[in-house]
């Protein structure tokens, strides 16, 4: 499937949307209200499908579509899901209405696209967007969200296939190790600079921030200035995204292996804070393995743990080495080690010993040699 965003026309009809947010942002805190009362009286969880029999049967609201409640019950279930999973560290919260950005349309039902117009039926409203490109494929649903600027934009899923993108070399691989000096750095010698967006522009964010502490609460000046400040936010993420976007391109047409680690990139960023959130490091992993599919490139993440800056060719392990150490020199062979690019090449023969070999040994100097075998295979 693929997704298609389109920006809705400002218009005063738009106040209608803001009156379905309120009414999700309800559905939400309620359906979470229930589930803590429910587990305070029975130490249980109430089911989704439960919860979606309960709305259904006593709460009628008066502008959500049926399947639009039912996705909003689904998305709760999943964030406590989460939860029980400890892949997030606390359970979903109570959410204002101002704060609840989005609701969905499954399938066809409760709305009617024709051209650039699509229709709520519930409401009975039309409302305009910019058809910037067309959209392909049977629509599979329909989302309004909401962006912190208060614009509105629709996104539509359709069951089209992505386009596919042929590459220029068939069997390169590289090794990819992230840095904070440098963006990354690759196995055959190749620096990506880090553009630290953020920082080109901290001064107008921390000028703007002023000006809207200044403000006084509930003015019109003040809501200028928010508007102002999420505009600054907008336009770095805009060039963030657009830099991560043209580099996953340009990787996965230059390359038909790519491995990198599998960084705590949440433990890393309570270390260095503004500086890891400016490079994004996250963002950018998901970027290349979406982009990875359509030009059938293979990433390979290999364990955290292992010593890629440590180790050397030889196999020898330096266990004293220090962040602020850039060089070293191993004390087996002699080899002076430029840190990140021996993590970067130390990537590359762990992750074809890993994809090719099989050999997964927690002995540094096993797996150097099983990588010295794949080589000579």
């Amino acid at each position: 499937m693929i997704s298609y965003k389109y920006k809705l026309y400002n218009s005063k009809r738009n106040k209608h949307l803001s009156a379905m947010l309120r009414e999700a942002s309800f559905v939400w805190n309620h359906a979470l209200a229930l589930q803590k009362r429910y587990y305070s009286l029975y130490g249980k969880y109430v089911t989704k499908n439960a919860m979606q029999k309960h709305y259904a049967k006593r709460i009628k609201r008066t502008l959500l579509h049926s399947q639009t409640t039912q996705e909003i019950l689904e998305r709760l279930d999943t964030a406590y899901q989460r939860f029980f999973k400890k892949l997030a560290k606390r359970p979903p919260k109570f959410r204002k209405a101002k704060d609840f950005t989005s609701f969905v349309f499954k399938s066809s039902g409760g709305f009617t696209l024709n051209g650039n117009v699509v229709t709520i039926n519930r409401i009975k409203k039309r409302f305009k967007f910019s058809c910037s490109r067309p959209y392909e494929g049977r629509v599979k649903r329909v989302a309004f969200k909401r962006s912190s600027l208060g614009e509105y934009y629709l996104i539509i899923t359709t069951d089209t296939e992505p386009k596919t993108y042929g590459k220029s070399h068939n069997g390169a691989s590289v090794g990819i190790d992230f840095g904070l000096k440098t963006y990354m750095v690759m196995s055959d010698g190749t620096t990506v600079e880090n553009p630290q967006y953020l920082k080109a522009d901290l001064n107008n964010v921390r000028r703007k921030s002023r000006n809207l502490s200044k403000s006084k609460k509930g003015s019109n000046n003040r809501e200028r200035c928010r508007k102002d400040l999420c505009r600054e936010w907008e336009s770095i993420t805009n060039k963030r995204n657009d830099f991560q976007w043209k580099l996953a391109h340009e990787l996965c047409r230059r390359y038909d292996y790519i491995f990198i680690e599998d960084l705590s990139l949440l433990g890393m960023t309570r270390m260095w804070g503004r500086k890891m959130s400016d490079l994004a490091h996250a963002k950018f992993v998901t970027k290349l393995e979406y982009v990875a599919r359509k030009y059938g490139v293979t990433v390979h993440k290999i364990d955290r743990f292992y010593p890629s800056s440590k180790t050397c060719e030889c196999g020898y392990v330096n266990k004293n080495l220090s962040l602020k150490d850039r060089e070293w020199v191993c004390l087996e062979c002699g080899k002076v080690n430029d840190r990140d690019l021996n993590a970067a090449e130390n990537i590359l023969r762990r992750g074809i010993s890993e994809l090719w070999s099989g050999c997964q040994t927690e002995s540094d100097s096993a797996i150097h040699a099983c990588t010295q075998e794949s080589h000579r295979l």
